[in-house]
């Protein structure tokens, strides 16, 4: 990936393992180290952020796939050797699985790598789900509140949606409802995305309208439900999801 191409948005709970990986440094040489593990953090991250992209089944590219997860590996792995039979200190001073997390995002990172090298594309989309999902999982259980729990909430409401049985020409009273019901919360987790924009971003128009696309399509698919007719709606969450997608991959 280029560098400067894409905006580099360091993950919250990766800023509080630069933390915990300083603390557990010797004294000796801490400030160069210190510079080595952000530049590893911030690398790796946006690594992932591009693997998670790539390999989304809207535009499914196992190459640049199968590259991000390379790099991503590389960056991750300079990490584990500090942690290896640590207990992490604050802000986790009471977690004592944050280390064997880190070690078992490797390995999943690596299961994915696999599975994209396999031609098992959405197999490795599901492998980082599951890294995520453990990301998710720590700010939870630290009391963590990050930006990323509007947009994982976003995307995981928005696959809800997306998974509906639309074979049919036009929609069942049971599938308007639950669109219905998703479609609100969605809408309300636009908004908030709006709303809680990170202070980095207070600035940034191009963040504004990006996710201004996504609540104009969060109501296009309303406007296509009312139509109750399959395709539209179809055609308006792909639509949404291709907006929301480019959206993850820039500010996740």
């Amino acid at each position: 990936m280029p560098e400067g191409r894409y905006p580099v948005s360091l993950h919250p709970m990766l800023r509080r393992l630069i933390l915990l990986a300083l603390l557990l440094m010797p004294t000796a040489g801490k400030a160069g180290d210190a510079s080595e593990v952000q530049r590893r953090l911030d690398t790796a991250w946006a690594h992932f952020r591009d693997a998670f992209y790539q390999s989304e089944a809207d535009h499914p590219d196992p190459a640049a796939t199968g590259a991000a997860l390379k790099a991503f590996l590389a960056a991750w792995s300079g990490l584990l050797p500090s942690l290896e039979g640590r207990i992490p200190p604050p802000p986790f001073p009471q977690d004592q699985d944050i280390p064997a997390e880190m070690r078992q995002i490797a390995v999943i990172a690596r299961q994915a790598a696999d599975q994209t090298a396999a031609g098992q594309l959405p197999d490795a989309h599901s492998s980082l789900y599951r890294i995520r999902a453990i990301l998710a999982d720590q700010r939870r259980r630290n009391d963590i509140t990050s930006y990323d729990d509007l947009l994982d909430g976003f995307d995981e409401k928005l696959a809800e949606a997306d998974d509906g049985d639309f074979g049919q020409a036009e929609l069942t009273a049971d599938q308007f409802v639950r669109l219905c019901e998703q479609l609100g919360v969605l809408a309300w987790l636009a908004e908030q995305l709006e709303k809680r924009a990170p202070r980095a971003l207070q600035d940034d128009q191009d963040f504004f309208r990006r996710i201004e696309g996504v609540a104009r399509q969060v109501t296009a698919v309303k406007t296509a439900l009312l139509e109750g007719q399959s395709a539209a709606v179809i055609a308006a969450l792909q639509a949404l999801r291709r907006d929301f997608a480019s959206f993850y991959f820039l500010y996740g």
